[in-house]
């Protein structure tokens, strides 16, 4: 019983975000949309017992100066209990302070780095660059007719010790295994 409505809460909180939104709700809060979806990711995401021990707060790092406002809101949210700290990135060189790294289609060019610094590592990688995921992301962000999507790879996932919600890779447009 417990288990159907935890089920029932991840689908209506991600439903509500990127399903029943009206289609000029994407185009004008598009950065907010995608900042919200990075921390239900992390929210649903299964961490390694070691992280969910840590009395420190989740580091939600961002690249991209258009995403500031929008991921700044996160510093007032909680995951797993814990306070979170929002840390706007540079270079990747950072990038193993972070729990969870959102990285925006203008800073493409330090995607190689990106993947080069969370290899193995249970560091969350979401992105709104086109082929993300296949490229060896975790979690794509897809806008598709004004409305947005996403796509997983699993195997990158669970290489690095994260595991995510059933009902999450259920609503995935697609999952790469």
């Amino acid at each position: 019983m417990k288990k159907a409505n935890l089920s029932r809460q991840i689908l209506y909180s991600l439903l509500i975000v990127f399903v029943l939104l009206p289609r000029s709700s994407i185009a004008q809060d598009s950065f907010d949309l995608k900042a919200a979806f990075t921390y239900n990711f992390a929210k649903f995401t299964q961490w390694p017992e070691s992280r969910l021990h840590e009395k420190s707060a989740w580091k939600i790092c961002f690249f991209g100066n258009q995403y500031r406002d929008s991921f700044i809101e996160l510093a007032n949210k909680k995951l797993a209990g814990q306070s979170i700290a929002v840390i706007q990135l540079s270079e990747t060189c950072a990038i193993a302070q972070c729990d969870v790294v959102f990285i925006d289609t203008n800073s493409r060019d330090l995607t190689r780095r990106l993947f080069l610094a969370v290899d193995n590592k249970p560091i969350l990688t979401v992105s709104d660059i086109s082929g993300f995921a296949v490229q060896g992301g975790m979690i794509e962000i897809i806008e598709q007719d004004k409305r947005l999507y996403f796509n997983i790879n699993s195997k990158v996932l669970e290489a690095s010790g994260l595991n995510i919600s059933s009902q999450v890779l259920k609503l995935a447009l697609e999952v790469k295994r």
